[in-house]
C-alpha cells in the first residue's frame, strides 16, 4: 500500500484529547493547529490497521532519534534531517475524519516540492514504517515500558472513542436528515 499525507478533522482530534485528559490527566494526541501563519500539521498513512482501526502518524519538526521516531530525511547537504514520524503519537482515525493532503493548495511552490519530498522518502521505507508502527503499538499495549506508556497515546482508549465519535455522529446525519425530510 502507498502511504500518502492526509489532513485530520479538527473536532475529531479535539475530542480524542479531551478523552484522553479525562481518562489520563493528560493527553498525548498532537496538536493539529498551528498559530495563525502556520501550516497545519498533517498525518502519514495508513501505518497500521489494528482491530478495525486504521492508524496514522504525525509528521513532527522534532529531529532527534528516539526509539519510537523515524527521522524523515532528505537529500540536502546543510540539513538533511527534516523532522520525524512519533509513533508513540499515532492515533486512529475513522476515514470520514481524514482527507488526503491535496499539494496543490499549498501556499508556495517550495512547500509543494518539500511535502513531495517528504512523501517520496517515506513512501521509499513504507516497510519500516510500517514496522515501527506496530512494534511502537504492541511496546505500548504490553505496558513493559513505563516511560514509552506514558509519553505516548493511549491507544485502547483511542479506538474505544474513535468508534464511540463515529457511532455518535452518524446517529446525529440520521437525525438531521429525518428532520430534513420532515
Amino acid at each position: 500500500m502507498i502511504l500518502s499525507f492526509y489532513n485530520v478533522d479538527k473536532d475529531y482530534v479535539k475530542y480524542l484529547q479531551k478523552s484522553e485528559i479525562e481518562y489520563r490527566g493528560f493527553s498525548k494526541v498532537p496538536n493539529m493547529e498551528y498559530s495563525a501563519g502556520h501550516e497545519d500539521k498533517l498525518v502519514c498513512g495508513i501505518v497500521l490497521e489494528m482491530n478495525d482501526f486504521k492508524y496514522y502518524v504525525p509528521i513532527s519538526s522534532y529531529k532527534t532519534q528516539q526509539k519510537n521516531n523515524i527521522l524523515v530525511r532528505l537529500k540536502d547537504k546543510y540539513n538533511p534531517i527534516k523532522g520525524s514520524l512519533r509513533f508513540n503519537y499515532m492515533f486512529p482515525i475513522s476515514d470520514e475524519y481524514v482527507s488526503m493532503r491535496d499539494f496543490s493548495k499549498e501556499k508556495t511552490q517550495n512547500r509543494k516540492l518539500f511535502l513531495h519530498r517528504q512523501l517520496v522518502y517515506c513512501d521509499s521505507i513504507r516497510d519500516d514504517i510500517y514496522d515501527k508502527a506496530l512494534e511502537t503499538y504492541n511496546d505500548v499495549i504490553n505496558g513493559e515500558d513505563e516511560d514509552l506508556v506514558k509519553n505516548s497515546c493511549a491507544f485502547k482508549l483511542l479506538e474505544q472513542k474513535c468508534e464511540e465519535y463515529t457511532i455518535k455522529n452518524r446517529i446525529q446525519e440520521v437525525k438531521d436528515n429525518s428532520s430534513e425530510h420532515n
